[in-house]
C-alpha cells in the first residue's frame, strides 16, 4: 500500500507565484469554521472534565459492556513512537471514539505512516536539508485547503512560510526540551500554550494484535519525534478492535498475556498497567 514518491525537483519557479488555490467564498468558509474551533470548539474543550466524560463512560459501558472497553478511555500510554507504523487516517471516523470496542477489518484499512506527505516532508527538511516548498508538504498544504477550505486553520497558499515557521518552532522545543504531554504544556500557564488541550494528545486505535495505528492529531509531532528517536510518546488510546479487547478482558482476569500470544504482549503499552497491577496515568 506505500505510494510513490513524486519528483519534486525542478518546481521551483511554479511556486513562486503563490496560487489561490481556493476563492474568497471558500476562504471566508475556511476562516469561520477555524474561527468556530478557536474560540467555541477548543475552549468548551478545555472546560470540559475529564470526569465528567469517565463518567459518561462507565455509565455507556454499563449499559453496553461489549461496546466499550474497562479502560479509563482518556489515561494515557507512553509508547515507543518508532512502533507506530500504520495510519489509518483515511478510513477512521472523524469523531472521537473514546472506550470504543468493534469488531470488523477496520485495523487492515491502512497506509504508511512514514509515506504521508508531512513524515516524508519533515524528513526531507530537516535531515536531507531541503527546502519546505520542495517537499511533499507544499502539494499537501494545498490539497488541504482544497479538501477542507483551510489547512491547519490557515486559509490561503501565503501562509505556507508561516506554517513551516511553527512546525520548526516545534522541533525546536522537542529537541532541546524533550516531548512534553499536552496536560504537561498546559500545566506551564504560558501564554504561548494557551490553545492546549488535553484532548490534542496523539490518537490512536489499537488492531486485532495489538498493533498501535495513528488515526489522528500529533502528526508533526510524532514524525518528529521518530525522527529525533524520541523514546516516548503519549498517546491517548479511541478505539479497540474487538479481539484485542478479548486479550485485555482476559488478562485483567488474571491469564498470563504471553500464553496466548507473543512475549512481547507482557511489555505492550495496553496492556503493563494490568500486568504489573499499576494504575494509569489520570
Amino acid at each position: 500500500m506505500a505510494r510513490d514518491r513524486p519528483d519534486h525537483r525542478g518546481r521551483k519557479s511554479e511556486r513562486s507565484a503563490e496560487p489561490s488555490v481556493i476563492g474568497p467564498v471558500r476562504r471566508l468558509h475556511g476562516r469561520l469554521s477555524s474561527a468556530v474551533r478557536e474560540y467555541v470548539g477548543r475552549p468548551l474543550q478545555r472546560r470540559t472534565p475529564l470526569c465528567a466524560l469517565r463518567i459518561h463512560h462507565r455509565l455507556r459501558r454499563a449499559l453496553e459492556p461489549e461496546e466499550y472497553t474497562d479502560a479509563d478511555p482518556f489515561s494515557l500510554r507512553w509508547v515507543d513512537p518508532a512502533t507506530i507504523r500504520r495510519s489509518i487516517l483515511e478510513t477512521a471516523p472523524d469523531r472521537p471514539q473514546w472506550g470504543r470496542v468493534e469488531g470488523g477489518d477496520w485495523d487492515r484499512r491502512w497506509e504508511p505512516f512514514d509515506e504521508r506527505p508531512v513524515p516524508r516532508a519533515i524528513v526531507e527538511h530537516f535531515e536531507d536539508g531541503r527546502p519546505w516548498r520542495e517537499t511533499p508538504l507544499y502539494d499537501h498544504f494545498a490539497d488541504q485547503l482544497r479538501r477542507f477550505n483551510s489547512a491547519w486553520d490557515y486559509t490561503s497558499m501565503e501562509a505556507f512560510d508561516r506554517r513551516c515557521a511553527e512546525i520548526e518552532a516545534l522541533y525546536r522545543s522537542i529537541r532541546e526540551h524533550g516531548y512534553r504531554s499536552q496536560r504537561e504544556l498546559a500545566a506551564l500557564e504560558d501564554a504561548a500554550t494557551a490553545r492546549v488541550s488535553p484532548f490534542d494528545e496523539i490518537a490512536v486505535d489499537v488492531g486485532r494484535d495489538g498493533e498501535l495505528l495513528w488515526r489522528s492529531y500529533g502528526q508533526h509531532r510524532l514524525a518528529i519525534a521518530k525522527l529525533l528517536e524520541v523514546e516516548s510518546v503519549p498517546v491517548v488510546v479511541h478505539r479497540r478492535h474487538r479481539r484485542w479487547q478479548a486479550v485485555r478482558d482476559a488478562v485483567r482476569r488474571g491469564a498470563d498475556p504471553s500464553r496466548d500470544g507473543a512475549r512481547r504482549n507482557r511489555r505492550h503499552p495496553d496492556l503493563r498497567p494490568l500486568v504489573r497491577g499499576r494504575g494509569e496515568t489520570p
